[in-house]
């Protein structure tokens, strides 16, 4: 069955961490519990920005995670418990198209109630 998709109806989350084992661990959790149907963790990112009035160039990790808009506000805040950052960059885009197929499998993934996050639970434990 496919299923046309309104823009916007799926997003984009765009997130920055400090770390591979960070940002692993916040993807991981939030696909463990229904949240997003993947993310793509990326090292090697170089970013400059002012913190406090002061230049800085820092290596990051970026993550790209796919979910649908009825999801995004439990992303973002689920994303906020767990990063290490005071003030962490989540940024949110529209998907305006894409292979059909996936993006049905994207909608699918993130259908039905998420998990809670106090479960107790360590997510990187049932990584292989």
């Amino acid at each position: 069955m496919t299923h046309a998709f309104a823009d916007g109806e799926l997003v984009t989350v765009y997130v920055t961490a400090e770390s591979e084992d960070v940002a692993t661990h916040i993807a991981t959790s939030l696909v463990r519990d229904g949240l997003i149907a993947c993310a793509n963790v990326n090292t090697g990112t170089r970013s400059v920005y002012k913190w406090d009035g002061l230049l800085q160039l820092d290596n990051e990790v970026t993550v790209f995670m796919k979910t649908s808009r009825a999801k995004m506000p439990a992303v973002i805040e689920r994303i906020e418990k767990m990063h290490s950052y005071e003030t962490p960059c989540i940024t949110v885009s529209p998907i305006i198209g894409g292979s059909q197929p996936y993006l049905e499998w994207v909608a699918k993934s993130v259908e039905g109630d998420p998990v809670p996050l106090d479960d107790g639970s360590d997510p990187m434990s049932e990584l292989d």
